[in-house]
């Protein structure tokens, strides 16, 4: 594993490219994640400096203080983080994303924070003092030890992310569950979809995300490597067959999605599902346009941060 320190030359707050996230801003501290999540779209881009290395933007946090003050409007939330994960088990990460996170919520501006790694205690005693600004994401799709360990190798595990949302909840943040991406046949199973239900209820849940998998020329490559000798690698193949090229709101950019028809079958299954454990299920339309134009991702992200403040968006 390569750590190193680079400099950030442009601004630190910056706008996503995701529709439902385009009126807020956004924070990446690293330039790499060390997760390697088989379908991490982030893997494949031209500045992705490889697997196993981790380049932390340090000069970030003086950065986003001068950028701060320098502004006529502070944004209502920033989002982190669009291409890696800044909870990643690395000192030097947790450091500078611990400062960036300070600093914003003593500037009054909320945070949402989506993660796969595990929240550690000092994150924690500093959200409870600022629950009010935190809307805070657990991305999870399977309490299935193996099965996470071959898509998201260096991610905390299942019974890590169950420990976050109940540490969470201990000081009265209630998260959102993100199910993104579900892959098909493996984690998109009643049986599977069932126990992490009745697991999320017990702890008050009421809300998450569902997607399918994109395949990208990167993530297919990606899989194949991490599941070549698996069972699931033919499975997902399979369904993958009668894919559709579609145009991501998200990014301006083409993926290949599963057939509309399975996504909007299986996406009513898993919604009367979670329904049944007392948890509202939503599809966002940056991620399937082609089921529908509503950014809900953004419109509850927003209703969120509407509720305990009036300040205008940054962009």
């Amino acid at each position: 594993m390569q750590i190193g320190f680079i400099e950030r030359k442009g601004h630190v707050l910056t706008r996503p490219t995701l529709k439902c996230l385009s009126q807020v801003a956004s924070i990446n501290p690293t330039l790499g994640c060390i997760h390697q999540c088989a379908y991490c779209y982030a893997r494949g881009y031209s500045i992705y400096p490889g697997d196993g290395k981790v380049f932390v933007y340090g000069n970030m946090p003086e950065k986003l203080k001068k950028e701060l003050i320098s502004r006529r409007k502070l944004p209502v939330y920033v989002f982190f983080s669009p291409t890696c994960d800044v909870l990643q088990p690395i000192p030097q990460v947790l450091k500078v994303t611990y400062e960036l996170m300070r600093i914003l919520l003593e500037y009054g501006v909320g945070i949402n924070l989506l993660t796969k790694g595990r929240i550690p205690a000092k994150f924690l005693q500093l959200f409870g003092q600022y629950k009010e600004l935190l809307h805070i994401q657990i991305g999870i799709t399977t309490l299935n030890r193996y099965i996470q360990r071959k898509m998201e190798p260096y991610a905390a595990t299942p019974q890590e992310r169950i420990r976050n949302i109940k540490q969470l909840c201990a000081i009265g943040i209630t998260p959102e569950v993100k199910l993104d991406p579900l892959i098909p046949g493996v984690t998109d199973t009643q049986s599977n979809l069932t126990a992490l239900f009745k697991t999320l209820q017990e702890f008050g849940v009421i809300s998450t995300g569902i997607n399918y998998l994109f395949l990208r020329p990167q993530i297919k490559k990606n899989l194949c490597k991490a599941l070549g000798k698996t069972p699931f690698l033919p499975k997902i193949l399979e369904h993958y067959q009668n894919a559709k090229s579609i145009h991501l709101l998200a990014e301006q950019s083409r993926v290949v999605a599963l057939d509309v028809a399975y996504r909007k079958r299986a996406y009513e299954q898993i919604t009367a599902l979670a329904s049944d454990f007392g948890i509202y299920a939503y599809v966002c339309g940056c991620k399937n346009p082609d089921i529908t134009e509503e950014p809900l991702c953004g419109i509850n992200w927003g209703q969120h941060f509407k509720k305990t403040s009036e300040q205008k968006h940054l962009f």
